[in-house]
């Protein structure tokens, strides 16, 4: 299992939501690709998404957060005590 997982998994096991503003959590340039990637793909499990818009005086934009499905509670658990306490 990669670095880049575990961190993953362990930021998802303790509640965190994800994206670009906290994606220095998981040392990583492009969020939505390695979730993508390193965790939903190999592991079966697909993460919440939700969008958020912005705007301000100079432009406007969104992003979107990722968050752990309340339904994928348990396989989270199993994966942070199997792979990052363990690992």
């Amino acid at each position: 299992m990669s670095a880049i997982q575990k961190r993953i998994i362990k930021e998802l096991y303790k509640g965190t939501v994800l994206s670009v503003k906290n994606m220095y959590l998981l040392r990583c340039s492009n969020i939505s690709r390695e979730l993508i990637r390193q965790f939903e793909k190999p592991f079966n499990i697909e993460l919440d998404r939700k969008k958020v818009e912005w705007k301000d005086e100079f432009s406007n934009g969104y992003y979107f957060e990722y968050s752990l499905n309340i339904s994928d509670k348990k396989e989270i658990e199993f994966l942070y005590t199997t792979h990052v306490l363990n690992g």
